[in-house]
């Protein structure tokens, strides 16, 4: 149970169990609540860490050359930075859709991905033609080995990952 959100019904619950008022129980709710205030929660710009090996199928070096010059007008990995489209920052095995900070298009939320090889490539190919009014408005990427070192390099990026250094403007 978190401490840091209560409500009317959840009071009515603290107090039916503790054998209190309903105003009693939403002090001592209140309470909780300002001490949970100081705690710092995860950032919602974060995917949970997923341990996965890397992607073999690449070359990250040549991935990361890749990303910069194709993937940063529109995308950032530094948690919190989203620009036209989401960070990057452990997306390799993660759902898609998943960051609170971001508003996805009505069809990406639906899309209810994993973010392995396979969808990656696929829709870094073509991603109109993998997904319909998707807001990913890049030119489709041809060229299968790029499409691969991309992967790569965003399969060694997990929140473990050492600081970034700020990207090029």
């Amino acid at each position: 149970m978190s401490l840091c959100v209560y409500s009317s019904a959840g009071a009515k619950r603290l107090a039916s169990a503790f054998g209190i008022k309903k105003s009693v129980a939403l002090l001592a709710m209140a309470g909780f609540v300002a001490l949970g205030s100081g705690c710092t929660p995860t950032p919602p710009d974060y995917r949970p860490q997923v341990t996965a090996p890397a992607y073999q199928g690449g070359d990250a070096q040549k991935g990361e050359k890749l990303y910069e010059d194709n993937c940063t007008q529109c995308h950032t990995i530094r948690p919190g930075s989203n620009k036209k489209g989401p960070q990057l920052l452990g997306v390799y095995m993660a759902p898609s859709a998943q960051l609170k900070d971001y508003k996805y298009s009505e069809a990406m939320s639906h899309a209810n991905w994993v973010w392995d090889a396979k969808t990656l490539d696929k829709y870094i190919a073509d991603p109109e033609a993998v997904l319909p009014d998707t807001r990913m408005l890049s030119d489709p990427m041809p060229n299968t080995q790029d499409r691969q070192d991309i992967i790569a390099y965003l399969s060694t990026l997990g929140h473990d990952a050492p600081p970034v250094p700020e990207e090029k403007k």
